[in-house]
């Protein structure tokens, strides 16, 4: 914390961008976190749905998914319901759900690109405190008296905190970054553990 604190009184832009990139990759992460689970995404009542395809009720299997809201039980559905009118084959509902869960993917990782991102730019933003620091001590050179050692002192303070405070968010960033893509990826392998269940399922 005292890295950030002297980067605050020495560079307060730089302080107030890191703390701002912190904030922002921390919210995304917390909302991912919360929403990212397969009750959010498959039917309520994924039980029974699965209960009426192996009794080969597909009726009322397409009922269940009807009364859910969520986009991807309607989907679901509609793909089901062509597949028992013999509109589609097995194969061609097997493909149109690959496609289906890859756009699933991409919904579940919105705005985790800006976390990964925002490792980079922490370093970054810590860099540029960096060079205000190293201007303060090339500055101090020109200076003999008592000022020009505080001057240099301050300087080589910015630089390092300014580089310490960068890198203590990247990692802060990355961290967060690591446990919600794994969050995604053990989300979306259950999701597609599922469905190969339901193709097996159908007849």
């Amino acid at each position: 914390m005292e890295a950030f604190s002297i980067v605050w009184k020495n560079v307060p832009i730089v302080a107030f961008l890191l703390f701002l990139l912190s904030t922002i990759s921390t919210a995304i992460f917390l909302e991912r976190f919360l929403n990212v689970k397969k009750s959010k995404i498959l039917p309520k009542g994924w039980k029974q749905f699965k209960l009426a395809l192996v009794n080969s009720n597909y009726e009322a299997a397409i009922a269940i998914l009807r009364k859910d809201k969520k986009p991807f039980s309607r989907t679901l559905a509609n793909l089901l319901e062509l597949y028992i009118h013999e509109e589609i084959t097995k194969s061609e509902l097997y493909k149109l759900l690959e496609n289906e869960i890859e756009i699933l993917y991409v919904e579940l990782s919105r705005r985790v690109s800006f976390i990964s991102s925002s490792v980079t730019l922490a370093t970054l933003i810590g860099l540029i405190g960096t060079v205000f620091g190293l201007i303060e001590v090339f500055g101090a050179f020109s200076l003999t008296n008592i000022e020009g050692f505080k001057l240099l002192a301050k300087g080589i303070a910015t630089s390092l905190n300014s580089t310490a405070a960068g890198l203590l968010v990247a990692i802060y960033n990355y961290i967060l970054y690591w446990v919600i893509e794994s969050r995604i990826k053990g989300v979306y392998s259950k999701i597609l553990k599922e469905l190969d269940e339901v193709m097996e399922l159908l007849r």
